[in-house]
């Protein structure tokens, strides 16, 4: 109370003025002044008291505390408070009236306490430039120079220790009551903390893990109810996230205005569950961004567009900046300054960009790749000499599933410089055969087949008008040599292969009607088991031939245009009872 009869001689303050930093000795008595008005509120449990915030305000309001970790919390600046006022009112009275006022204070930048490291200084930039604080680095001292100065007297008035006081009670959320209610053994000093202190502290812990595990098992849950009933509400492990940031949230403020743990073990667990806390919510904000990015991407385009595969990434790309603004702004809340940060990646700026390089070009060439449109997720491609279906395109790589179903993973910088050839994007097939034909057909039977064979071309449904072809290619080693040619309008293989199978089967019923017969290479195989070729067969073909020429409908080199346009598409692809018969046998 001596201390404050000092203060009160010598400036008349109110409770809710603010604190006057002009001098030195002002801003001393006005930490004075106003930490007696915190501590007298701590003690009497009234720290929400307006009285009691203003005076909390006006005293941190006499420090620098930009050197103080986590220093948006109570606990840590009620702490220094109390040892601050620990250390000062051991000086004694003569040594605390050396401070200089005003008139005094006028080209001093600085002043010590007597012969200690203590300080206050003058603000020299920012807001409160100007105005004398307890210097930052005395605010830092401080715990150090409690220790030291713990085993002197009193300079005036003997009292108890507010700090060992401080040390063994609740913050705000508990009751001291309670808390001296307990055995001795309970609020006796174990190192640093008192019994019952650890003890809260592990059921913490333990609480913790249970319901962040309760949270993730009712996700899953949540996820199968909604699975099992063909709904896609996959919220489920965003519910988890969200709930074990909740319940580590609530888990720190009890730490913070409950249990209130201090000094060196409070800053280790403030930071563990600042650093869990920053970790689900990163979780939590890329499994955001990854699931409204595929709810729009697969359930609203169903996966099938380019734009659905560029969302996925730069989804994730957003999620990323997201979650480093968060880690700025988690450094700058533990109290650390990011302009040093920041001024090492100035100076390393060059070394880094060297040491990303190969990062930073998969990333722009994978973003290319998506720009330019021309590849997706689903497509087969041919790259070099491989054919592969494309499962992903990520920002470091492209992964693809080759025809032997492994799995091939090219970076996007070497993937984008490849030729590649998108097979998904024909928009129609082409097909070429080259049939070999026994030499002993005559003449007349081999135009009858190539016009049969134009003829079916035309009039099948699934192929284009335009190139289509059947022609007389020459005599080769074992046979007459007829190339048939033509675009079937599909860009799925497994309709192209449907498709070709049928013009090929209707192609071997021509060579079968005009009485012709396949060739083939190995004459020691078939040598005397092949029938001759029939001779009213050969009749009929010339016949027929005749009459191209008599009426002048000779079909070479082409069909007429209006003989094109009358059989154009007149055949029934599939035939009316393809896999129509229920009781069929194979």
């Amino acid at each position: 109370m001596g201390m404050m009869i000092f203060s009160a001689s010598s400036f008349a303050l109110l409770p809710f003025s603010l604190a006057d930093t002009s001098s030195p000795k002002r801003t001393l008595v006005n930490f004075l002044y106003y930490s007696e008005i915190v501590i007298k509120h701590w003690q009497q449990e009234t720290l929400d008291s307006k009285e009691a915030k203003q005076a909390y305000n006006q005293a941190i309001r006499t420090m620098d505390i930009s050197l103080v970790p986590n220093r948006t919390r109570t606990v840590v600046l009620m702490e220094r408070i109390i040892l601050l006022r620990e250390i000062l009112d051991r000086f004694d009275a003569e040594a605390l009236q050396a401070a200089p006022d005003n008139e005094q204070a006028q080209g001093v930048s600085y002043w010590r306490f007597a012969n200690s490291d203590l300080s206050i200084v003058r603000l020299e930039s920012g807001n409160r430039q100007g105005q004398f604080v307890f210097s930052a680095n005395t605010v830092q001292q401080i715990p150090s120079w409690y220790r030291k100065m713990e085993a002197l007297p009193y300079a005036l008035d003997s009292r108890t220790d507010y700090y060992q006081e401080f040390l063994i009670t609740p913050g705000p959320l508990f009751s001291k009551g309670f808390i001296y209610s307990l055995p001795s053994d309970f609020i006796r000093l174990y190192g640093p903390l008192p019994l019952w202190q650890w003890l809260a502290l592990l059921g913490i812990f333990i609480l913790s893990k249970l319901l962040i595990k309760l949270s993730f098992l009712l996700g899953g849950v949540w996820n199968s109810y909604w699975e099992s009933r063909g709904q896609s509400w996959q919220v489920g492990r965003l519910i988890s996230l969200f709930s074990a940031v909740v319940i580590l949230l609530v888990m720190r403020r009890v730490i913070d205005n409950g249990i209130w743990v201090t000094g060196g073990v409070y800053q280790l667990l403030s930071t563990a569950f600042l650093l869990w806390q920053f970790l689900f919510t990163s979780w939590l904000i890329m499994a955001m961004f990854n699931y409204f990015a595929s709810i729009y991407a697969y359930h609203k385009h169903n996966g099938k567009q380019v734009d659905s595969s560029l969302i996925t990434v730069l989804a994730r790309i957003f999620g990323g900046l997201t979650i480093a603004i968060l880690a700025i702004y988690v450094v700058e809340f533990m109290g650390f300054s990011i302009s040093p940060i920041v001024a090492g990646l100035g100076v390393g700026g060059l070394a880094v960009a060297l040491a990303i390089r190969p990062v930073l070009e998969n990333v722009i060439n994978g973003l290319t790749l998506y720009a330019d449109g021309g590849i997706k997720i689903g497509e087969l491609c041919r790259y070099g000499d491989k054919l592969g279906t494309i499962e992903s395109i990520g920002l470091r790589s492209t992964r693809i599933r080759t025809l032997e179903r492994s799995l091939i993973t090219i970076p996007n910088s070497e993937f984008a410089n490849m030729e590649i050839d998108n097979l998904e994007r024909r928009d129609k097939r082409r097909m070429e055969h080259t049939f070999r034909v026994r030499a002993e057909l005559t003449r007349d039977q081999l135009r009858l087949l190539m016009v049969n064979i134009r003829r079916v071309l035309l009039r099948h449904p699934q192929l284009e008008a335009e190139p289509l072809r059947a022609r007389f290619m020459g005599v080769g080693e074992y046979g007459i040599l007829v190339n048939v040619l033509a675009y079937i309008k599909c860009s799925d293989h497994d309709e192209f292969m449907a498709v070709q199978e049928d013009i090929l089967l209707m192609v071997m019923r021509q060579v079968e009607t005009v009485g012709a017969q396949l060739a083939f290479s190995n004459q020691y195989q078939f040598a005397g088991k092949l029938s001759a070729v029939d001779d009213a067969l050969k009749e009929k073909a010339a016949t027929t031939v005749k009459q191209w020429h008599e009426t002048d409908n000779y079909p070479f080199p082409d069909f007429s245009f209006e003989y094109k346009y009358e059989i154009k598409d007149t055949i029934i692809y599939p035939a009316t009872t393809s896999a129509t018969r229920k009781n069929a046998t194979v």
